[in-house]
């Protein structure tokens, strides 16, 4: 449908769609993230192939449409009630598939739902700030978007992509788009919603959600032979992190598998002693300033030695529990020629990590191999 409507041409999907194996998210988000996609077209397609109406830009709940149930149940569902009035709720949802949920929230409220399909994206910046949900952090989510390259085209966010921005000024937006702005404006604020959904059957609604978060399962350390075998049997993204991280476990107290997009590192899996799901998924550091991941990234080469102390990388320890060590190794995982992960590992505060990378290099060049591999699959597909 994009390419029918010539919003994007061949060269871009194709690179879009590689982007998306190696970094998940949905089409459009990458299609956005690249510069390649406007949000307000993006929303649109979105509610013609779904015959939905639809939503995009800015946007607030109605505290009074949240409190119809648990934070947890929107988190778990991926809905977000927006506005109730007498007869309506009005319920943002990324596709069809949510129906069951948008019925029970109806159920709830005694009223007639309308659903809007709105980006990806959106709905995750929206879960993130309202019902404190974990979603993975994206350079759509600072305003750290690749600049277009279609002619005088606008970016999506009104910040521009190429702007400078020190450490510390990004650790605040960072910190915002983390924690949810908490704003109050007008619900659905620069929104556009066109059509109504016409009223669904109401079914019971399901049992309460367990409060918290799932701490994932970490699974026991691989042999180097076992994880080359794995690797070479690896279906989607998150069979190579957790291949990789098992084998680093074999040697490192601390491993991190940290996705590199433009100018941003955000978190992605770990494993090792303090490292928690929630502290992964919280990283973000700019490589708009000088510090050593900047470095591995404009070298495309692996580090060893003591990290550059700045203001982003005192947040990024932290994080994990606090405390440079001594030495770190940090290697570039590349797909294509283009950095897409940085794999860190160390032993720990105060620590030195052993200088120990031969087969961990060899390992990048197989996920490489993986990584390429699903893109051809996905390319068929």
């Amino acid at each position: 449908m994009l390419l029918e409507e010539k919003l994007v041409k061949p060269d871009q999907l194709e690179e879009a769609l590689e982007t998306q194996v190696v970094h998940g998210g949905r089409l459009g988000t990458n299609l956005v993230e690249l510069g390649f996609l406007q949000e307000a077209d993006l929303a649109r397609v979105l509610g013609k192939q779904h015959t939905m109406p639809f939503a995009s830009g800015e946007m607030v709940p109605d505290p009074a449409a949240l409190a119809l149930v648990s934070r947890q149940f929107y988190d778990d569902e991926d809905v977000l009630p927006m506005r109730i009035d007498a007869t309506r709720l009005t319920v943002v949802v990324m596709g069809p598939a949510q129906i069951k949920a948008t019925d029970a929230l109806g159920f709830k409220a005694g009223k007639r739902v309308v659903t809007v399909v709105i980006p990806e994206f959106r709905m995750n910046q929206l879960l993130r700030a309202h019902c404190k949900a974990f979603r993975p952090m994206r350079p759509i989510d600072v305003n750290a978007l690749r600049p277009s390259k279609k002619k005088n085209e606008a970016l999506s966010t009104p910040a521009e992509a190429g702007e400078l921005i020190n450490e510390d000024d990004f650790a605040k937006i960072y910190a915002k788009a983390v924690e949810g702005t908490g704003e109050e404006e007008e619900i659905i604020d620069g929104a556009v919603i066109e059509e109504e959904a016409p009223a669904v059957p109401s079914p019971v609604p399901s049992a309460p959600y367990p409060p918290g978060v799932t701490v994932e399962q970490q699974a026991p350390p691989l042999t180097f032979v076992e994880a080359q075998k794995q690797l070479q049997t690896s279906t989607n993204r998150e069979d190579i992190a957790g291949t990789v991280l098992q084998f680093a476990r074999s040697k490192f107290r601390r491993s991190l598998l940290l996705n590199v997009q433009g100018d941003l590192v955000t978190g992605w899996k770990g494993t090792g002693k303090g490292v928690t799901v929630r502290a992964v998924r919280r990283i973000g550091v700019t490589l708009r300033e000088a510090n050593t991941f900047k470095l591995v990234r404009d070298l495309k080469s692996h580090f060893i030695g003591p990290m550059k102390r700045t203001p982003g990388m005192q947040v990024f320890y932290e994080q994990l529990g606090g405390g440079y060590p001594q030495t770190a190794v940090i290697l570039p995982l590349l797909v294509r020629g283009k950095l897409v992960h940085l794999l860190y590992v160390d032993h720990g505060p105060d620590k030195l990590t052993p200088p120990d990378v031969g087969e961990l290099l060899i390992l990048a060049q197989t996920v490489t191999r993986s990584y390429e591999s699903l893109i051809k699959q996905r390319k068929l597909a």
